[in-house]
């Protein structure tokens, strides 16, 4: 079991305003939310620019472009447009590359647990990323998670993907809610963006990619730091909920 390690924690005040309970589903980003990803991004997309553009840009320029959806993120550093034969071969080579590199993806152990926690107390999940479908499927075959979600949406499943509100808005069509009925967790500036313009939710995490203060200026509804943070959260409106309905 995901978390099956955690040591307990202890339960601090819950954050005034925005309560799990108050939600039916729960839409969580992957990259920088569920999993660390950003050395296997590093290095297989800088193997790709390096490649295609003869150019490695510096590690934060390109943990800048955590949460944009491949295809785009190599059409830059390009003195032209790829054509859609190039830029398939590219997004081909790239994925390669993160495969050679997957041993440095590691797991948000407490962020994983907040998943698993959620969909054992009855709250529809999904995954909105900017993978595109293949990215997906392999990513799905090493996650410990993939048992409590109920539903995925990538990039390659709307035509406008994150920022716009497309993604959460299907992903919330599949778990059969309104966008107010969930909320959307992510650690970039585009899952914030995504979530304001679909009108879920959003909370913010800042043990990904992004910096806090960037992740602030988006005016989450709530800023969680550490994945221990998120899954306090969890917990406290879990048992905020079982306290309130033994007491009806």
């Amino acid at each position: 079991m995901p978390g099956g390690n955690l040591k307990p924690a202890i339960l601090k005040p819950m954050p005034q305003g925005l309560s799990l309970s108050n939600f039916r589903a729960v839409l969580f980003d992957v990259d920088g939310t569920l999993v660390d990803s950003a050395e296997m991004f590093v290095r297989g997309l800088g193997d790709t620019y390096e490649k295609y553009a003869d150019i490695r840009p510096a590690r934060e320029q390109i943990l800048a472009l955590m949460g944009v959806p491949l295809s785009k993120q190599l059409e830059l550093f390009q003195e032209r447009k790829p054509t859609s034969e190039k830029l398939e071969e590219m997004i081909a080579y790239a994925i390669e590359r993160y495969a050679v590199y997957e041993e440095h993806e590691s797991h948000f152990e407490a962020a994983i647990e907040t998943l698993r926690m959620c969909h054992g107390q009855g709250l529809r999940t999904a995954l909105v990323t900017s993978k595109n479908a293949t990215e997906l499927e392999g990513f799905l075959k090493r996650f410990t998670g993939k048992d409590f979600v109920d539903t995925t949406v990538c990039a390659s499943d709307v035509h406008h993907p994150k920022p716009a509100p497309d993604s959460a808005l299907l992903a919330c069509q599949r778990l059969g809610v309104q966008p107010a009925e969930a909320v959307f967790i992510g650690d970039s500036i585009y899952d914030m963006r995504c979530a304001r313009s679909a009108g879920t939710a959003s909370v913010a995490v800042a043990y990904g990619a992004a910096h806090k203060d960037t992740l602030q200026a988006e005016q989450p509804d709530l800023l969680l730091e550490t994945p221990e943070e998120l899954l306090d959260w969890a917990r406290s409106a879990f048992l905020e909920k079982t306290c309130r309905e033994r007491g009806s």
